[in-house]
């Protein structure tokens, strides 16, 4: 899961049940990345995925105020706009100081994650609550097949990460802008998609988007393959350039951002330094919910139902901080 991090730092709540609620959301995000069935073992509880997938009734226009949509081989002014975001943020990546991106990690490490993140705002509501804020803590193998949660309890949950793309796959040599691409799109085509996310007419190159977001916000990725997933987004048709974008912890920055029929996307660094600072996702039309004639829904709460207002947000974080430790449950 943007600068008034110290506020949210100290204001923040130890893990509780609404730490747990939090966890759901980042994980929600997360699972956007193409994954074969079946889905998470039962330990983090992921919501129905329906609701997310099934958001919003009418198409978006191809072009909004403050975005320049593009295609991947367009030599427009919108087109350079966006190649040359990702040419500075592939620059940042390169020479940034962040310890746990520029050195080699030994076998056997994590990756420590640290972010803020809006949970969602009714659980199966696929919104997210855009005035509340909590921790979210993770822990990533550096292999990429495990995960590291606490469960809610005082205890650290460990989970295999089902079968996909992960950041040691991008390592292997060719590591270069057209290299990722082809990998991306590889595991997109190689994973239908889901009956939610063809419900949601989200295009190849929407999920090839939400993968990369997806590889950013958690996967360890060496400051290579950072670098040339950043040169690979201006790639990807429709790709477009959102100024001023805000992430979960206030902070202003810049964002890569991919406007499909339903949901607008994006992938925010900060407009001086280029380092990645968070996701955002947002509803792009009124839509009830549930969705009738979609998918069988799961019994509702009282007060569950209603209409998923065109606005809210989906997915909203802020990346506080990132560490390389040595084992899970341990923090910087």
């Amino acid at each position: 899961m943007m600068d008034e991090i110290k506020q949210f730092l100290g204001s923040t709540p130890v893990i509780t049940r609404e730490a747990k609620d939090a966890a759901r959301a980042q994980l929600l995000q997360a699972m956007r990345e193409p994954l074969p069935q079946p889905a998470r073992r039962r330990t983090f509880r992921i919501p129905r995925l329906a609701w997310r997938f099934g958001i919003a009734a009418v198409a978006a226009s191809a072009l909004l105020v403050g975005y320049g949509v593009v295609r991947g081989d367009d030599q427009s002014a919108a087109y350079a706009e966006v190649k040359e975001l990702g040419e500075r943020a592939a620059k940042a990546a390169e020479r940034g100081p962040d310890d746990a991106y520029t050195r080699t990690p030994s076998q056997g490490q994590w990756l420590y994650v640290k972010e803020s993140i809006a949970p969602l705002l009714a659980e199966p509501r696929p919104e997210v609550d855009r005035d509340r804020r909590e921790t979210l803590e993770t822990w990533y193998s550096l292999d990429g097949k495990q995960m590291a949660i606490d469960d809610g309890a005082g205890k650290l949950a460990i989970e295999e990460v089902n079968a996909g793309l992960k950041g040691s796959d991008l390592a292997q040599e060719p590591v270069t802008p057209d290299a990722m691409l082809a990998k991306v799109k590889a595991s997109v085509a190689a994973t239908p998609a889901s009956p939610f996310e063809q419900g949601r007419g989200m295009s190849e190159q929407e999920r090839a988007f939400h993968t990369i977001s997806t590889l950013m916000g958690g996967q360890p990725l060496t400051p290579q393959v950072r670098a040339a997933l950043f040169r690979a987004l201006p790639k990807i048709d429709g790709v477009s350039v959102k100024q001023d974008a805000v992430d979960a912890a206030g902070r202003h920055g810049v964002a890569f951002a991919y406007t499909g029929p339903r949901e607008r996307s994006e992938i925010i660094v900060d407009a001086d330094d280029y380092r990645f600072l968070g996701l955002y996702g947002e509803n792009l039309a009124d839509q009830p919910f549930p969705n009738e004639g979609g998918p069988a829904a799961p019994t509702l709460p009282s007060g569950t139902a209603g209409t998923v207002k065109a606005g809210a947000p989906l997915v909203w974080s802020a990346q506080l901080e990132t560490k390389v430790v040595d084992k899970p449950g341990t923090r910087p």
